[in-house]
């Protein structure tokens, strides 16, 4: 990825560009998930669509009405907490 900075523009509710974005983890008409260097962004809205992807350059062009972001984990890092839970919850057995 060439930017590790994290950049989002959203334009009238309606298009949405950010950089920073390592894998689509989910898509939907309603709802798409992102990872990146940011974590996880949760997208909702209506007739979401992914106008354009450019993940070696971390870069996604989203379209259609925004109704909400929100920021968390991705799905990658997510993983990794649940792998070191069940670990944990083994060696206090």
């Amino acid at each position: 990825m060439a930017e590790s900075k994290h950049r989002l523009v959203i334009d009238d509710r309606s298009s949405l560009m950010l950089n920073g974005v390592t894998n689509v983890d989910s898509f939907a008409e309603d709802h798409i998930q992102l990872a990146g260097s940011f974590g996880g962004l949760d997208i909702a809205g209506s007739e979401l669509k992914i106008a354009a992807l450019d993940l070696d350059q971390g870069k996604a062009t989203i379209s259609g009405r925004i109704d909400s972001l929100a920021y968390g984990q991705s799905r990658d890092d997510k993983k990794i907490k649940q792998k070191g839970k069940r670990a944990l919850s083994r060696l206090l057995k």
